[in-house]
């Protein structure tokens, strides 16, 4: 069993969304196991920006599904997508 890195891109419900708040907290709602190794606003459309996150884990079974729940729960979000994950 290795180690994965996950990458998602969140995007907000609206363009007022405190993106910076929510990436300066984002390693406090991940589940036990899950690390930020990376996390980056970018431009999204139409003046929204994205957070896009990679998360490295221990490739177990149910814990990147998990990590995804979580990141659903956000109030706020809109839209979770699993944009990679690789075996590092």
């Amino acid at each position: 069993m290795g180690t994965v890195a996950v990458t998602y891109q969140l995007l907000p419900e609206e363009t007022s969304f405190d993106m910076e708040g929510l990436k300066a907290r984002i390693a406090s709602i991940l589940p036990e196991g899950v690390t930020v190794a990376k996390a980056t606003i970018k431009p999204f459309a139409f003046g929204l920006k994205a957070l896009e996150i990679v998360c490295t884990m221990k490739d177990t079974e149910g814990l990147a599904d998990a990590l995804e729940e979580k990141l659903r729960a956000i109030e706020g979000i809109q839209g979770v997508e699993n944009t990679g994950i690789t075996l590092i």
